[in-house]
């Protein structure tokens, strides 16, 4: 009886536990949005302004970025909330570092890559819009086919980051801690980060 007493003490308690952390995250992710739509604002295209590159396009590279920020940051923020703002007590997972590695580096060659390509003298084709559409942070930005064609590499690397981000906001939900990543997504995350750069290295006339 009293075995049975403290078995379901304990999954109260777990319950509870779990239940308030995924309350901070909740207002952590409200309290981050509100500040990623309002530098939005200031860029003079809308709410989602920030997600607009210097090609006046909406960007898969910005999109990701924001959105593992916005994930991350918050469930960080929850969880320091949740152990009473005891920095000692938060632990992140090796695997969620070299997650957040990876899309920053991709990040950042992306921009590279970019800036070369809309630098003076270069030969490369870019398509620059006046009107911003979400679709393009999956189409086709360079060549005949810009603004007229799926860019296959921008899907596959789109459809993997909502699976890695499905994975770590599920198992973060039901636990209440930050998850371990398993270490295959990890490398797949890094083979799609990776083609999606290379792909846009070649000039597309």
């Amino acid at each position: 009886m009293i075995r049975n007493y403290f078995t379901l003490y304990h999954a109260v308690r777990v319950t509870m536990i779990i239940y308030a952390f995924q309350v901070y995250w909740f207002i952590s992710f409200l309290v981050l949005l509100f500040f990623v739509f309002w530098l939005g604002k200031l860029t003079g295209n809308g709410v989602f302004g920030i997600l607009i590159d210097s090609r006046g396009r909406y960007s898969l590279t910005n999109f990701q970025v924001v959105l593992w920020t916005l994930v991350i940051l918050s469930s960080l923020v929850g969880l320091f909330i949740l152990q009473d703002f005891d920095l000692n007590k938060l632990q992140i997972p090796p695997q969620l570092l070299m997650l957040m590695g990876i899309s920053a580096s991709s990040a950042v060659l992306s921009t590279g890559v970019k800036g070369i390509k809309d630098a003076p003298g270069s030969q490369a084709k870019v398509s620059r819009v006046s009107n911003p559409q979400f679709v393009q942070i999956w189409q086709e930005e360079e060549g005949a086919l810009a603004d007229k064609t799926i860019s296959i590499s921008k899907y596959q690397n789109f459809m993997f980051t909502l699976i890695a981000l499905g994975f770590f906001i599920t198992a973060a939900s039901k636990s209440g801690i930050l998850p371990t990543l398993p270490d295959n997504l990890v490398w797949l995350m890094g083979i799609s980060h990776a083609g999606y750069v290379a792909a846009k290295v070649p000039d597309k006339q």
